[in-house]
């Protein structure tokens, strides 16, 4: 048995019924949630999906032993781009239920630590409550995060840009996305667009800058005219390859911590 545990496919949707009855059940499990949405003139509707499987799969490549990786939701809570043509959205109640059921559907089949991996910023508040919803129900391990936040210090390690630089369809993701898919970026067509206001106290249009400690969420057309907001004409795939290998070695190390925690035993005070 240890054997054709230690060699089962990280990628769940190859496995076999028997196979997933047979498996560690301590395994992490890691579902990627990312959004279809516009990406400035120079990217395409699928970035945000892309990088997130791309991560996820070399992650198993190096870990193969401690994960499962789904198949990924590729439609995220991104209604304020609907301006944009060809963007999916998805209500966020729906993406909670729906997240939820895959994760009650997990812990049903025995397993006990999922990760919700999220690539779209506004996915982050839906994915925080679903996780917190599987826990309280299925009395599970179940992480929310956004991979930007795990690789903050990287990113500013590694980074052109001035604060403001990385955002959406910048920098970061356009470095990512060049060094993965470069027949599919053009970013001849690229503008720069730092819209980061130094004098603000409370709003940091940043995804390494520390964060905002107030949130205003205006239409993305209001904000940006060509769905752009940092400086994406540094883009650079060296820079790219810098970038993903740190989101895959910060990933790594979420697992192993997510791996370590001890699942809740249910303490009665009645």
């Amino acid at each position: 048995m240890a054997g054709r545990l230690s060699s089962m496919k990280p990628e769940y949707g190859k496995l076999t019924w028997e196979e997933v009855r047979d498996s560690d059940k301590d395994r992490v499990v890691i579902l990627p949630v990312a959004a279809t949405e516009d990406h400035g003139p120079h990217m395409a509707l699928d970035t945000d999906t892309l990088l997130a499987t791309r991560i996820l799969d070399e992650l198993a490549n190096r870990i193969p032993d401690k994960v499962f990786v789904m198949p990924p939701i590729p439609y995220g809570f991104n209604e304020h781009h609907k301006d944009f043509p060809g963007v999916i959205w998805i209500q966020p109640e729906t993406l909670i239920s729906f997240v939820t059921d895959i994760t009650e559907s997990l812990a049903h089949h025995g397993f006990r630590r999922v990760v919700l991996f999220n690539s779209h910023g506004s996915n982050h508040p839906v994915l925080d409550l679903a996780a917190r919803k599987t826990v309280i129900k299925n009395e599970i391990i179940c992480v929310s995060v956004s991979y930007w936040n795990l690789m903050s210090h990287r990113i500013n390690e590694i980074r052109k840009s001035a604060t403001g630089g990385v955002a959406h369809a910048c920098e970061f993701e356009a470095s990512m996305y060049l060094y993965l898919d470069p027949e599919n970026i053009h970013l001849e067509r690229a503008f720069s667009q730092n819209l980061h206001d130094p004098e603000s106290k409370n709003f940091n249009l940043d995804l390494a800058g520390g964060g905002s400690r107030a949130m205003h969420m205006n239409w993305w057309s209001a904000i940006s005219p060509d769905g752009t907001m940092g400086e994406p004409t540094l883009a650079d795939a060296e820079i790219g390859k810098q970038f993903f290998e740190a989101a895959v070695e910060e990933t790594i190390g979420l697992i192993d911590e997510v791996a370590s925690l001890p699942i809740r035993q249910r303490v009665d005070h009645h």
